[in-house]
C-alpha cells in the first residue's frame, strides 16, 4: 500500500490485517460495502478466525471505527480481542443490509 496518499484503490484496502490498539490481530478486512444510493462506503467487512476461508466470521465494521496505522502497515479497530471474538457476525452467505437499520443491533462497533 502506498503511505504516502489518502486515496486508495478496494484492492489496496482488502486483505489488509486489522489489529486492536494492543496490536492483537483481529484479522483482515475481506471487502468494502458501497451505499450505490449515496456512493459512500457502507462499512467494511472484517473476517476474523477460521482457517483458508472455513468456519470465517465476517463482522460489518463502520468505516469511521477504523484507521489505518502507517507505523505498522495495518488498520486499527479500538475493540478488545476476545469481545470481538465472542461478538455475534454472518457468514459470507448473509450480508447485512445497511437498508435495515435492525443490522445495527448485531454490529461489533455498537457494542
Amino acid at each position: 500500500m502506498d503511505h504516502s496518499k489518502n486515496i486508495v484503490k478496494a484492492d489496496e484496502v482488502i486483505d489488509v490485517h486489522v489489529k486492536n490498539s494492543l496490536k492483537e490481530d483481529l484479522g483482515k478486512i475481506e471487502d468494502i460495502v458501497l451505499d450505490k444510493a449515496s456512493g459512500r462506503i457502507a462499512y467494511v467487512a472484517l473476517a476474523c478466525g477460521g482457517f483458508l476461508g472455513m468456519n470465517e466470521k465476517l463482522f460489518a465494521i463502520p468505516w469511521s471505527a477504523i484507521h489505518y496505522d502507517k507505523n505498522e502497515g495495518c488498520f486499527i479497530l479500538n475493540i478488545e480481542k476476545e469481545k470481538l471474538k465472542n461478538a455475534s457476525g454472518f457468514d459470507k452467505n448473509h450480508w447485512p443490509d445497511m437498508a435495515d437499520r435492525g443490522w445495527e443491533q448485531g454490529n461489533v462497533s455498537q457494542q
